[in-house]
């Protein structure tokens, strides 16, 4: 499955265009006031059908300019969302329909992108830690990661379904995870998260990156 490469800017310029098609999955997200979700409110008992409506969907529809150029704020319209079998069909002007499942005005977003994550070596999910800052740089780091990976690997399948999870539940379909292999952790991160990645039924993929006395390997995450 290969994510759907749509900038903000592509999104709002194209937005009736660019979301006709595009699939209707858990990061998709309608916004509330305050940056709660509502996605699941709005479409609760609605899950499993084939097709339906949306009204008083929010979109964003172009930007708003100062007198220089600047991008200000972004135009905003009601619209009317139709779906069909789990992908947007069609946008059109907002519906009256009493059959219309009512967003109430939501902004719709598309799912997020977590460019930069570690889920081999989280806290989340655990007691709750104060940062710990490692003095002198990138070799004060390593002596850092020395000293409390062997604690962290005890829990960290566990800890890396539950940051799963945490990220699914606000909207990410797709993360880039980095991966330890080093002479504290040996294999053992990378085996860790595989099984978490495994139990979640997360498709992945992964490349390697070479550093010194130890190696990242990126994973591509697919949370739908």
């Amino acid at each position: 499955m290969k994510p759907i490469a749509l900038t903000r800017k592509e999104f709002i310029r194209n937005s009736a265009l660019a979301l006709v098609g595009a699939t209707l999955i858990p990061g998709m997200l309608l916004a509330e006031d305050g940056g709660q979700l509502a996605h699941q409110q709005v479409l609760d008992g609605h899950q499993g059908k084939k097709s339906y409506t949306l009204k008083n969907v929010l979109l964003e529809t172009g930007f708003e300019y100062d007198g220089n150029g600047n991008v200000i704020a972004t135009k905003t319209g009601l619209f009317s969302v139709h779906i069909e079998a789990g992908k947007i069909k069609k946008i059109s002007a907002n519906s009256t329909d009493a059959n219309a499942i009512d967003a109430k005005g939501r902004l719709m977003l598309p799912s997020f992108r977590d460019m930069h994550i570690h889920l081999d070596k989280t806290f989340y999910g655990d007691k709750w830690q104060a940062v710990r800052r490692g003095a002198g740089g990138v070799k004060g780091m390593i002596a850092l990661e020395q000293q409390i990976l062997p604690e962290l690997l005890k829990n960290s399948t566990y800890k890396a379904e539950k940051l799963i999870e945490l990220l699914q539940s606000k909207g990410t379909a797709f993360a880039r995870s980095h991966v330890n292999i080093e002479p504290t952790s040996k294999l053992d991160s990378l085996r860790h998260l595989q099984l978490a990645l495994e139990n979640k039924k997360i498709v992945s993929e992964q490349s390697w990156l070479p550093f010194r006395n130890m190696a990242y390997i990126t994973r591509i995450l697919y949370l739908t």
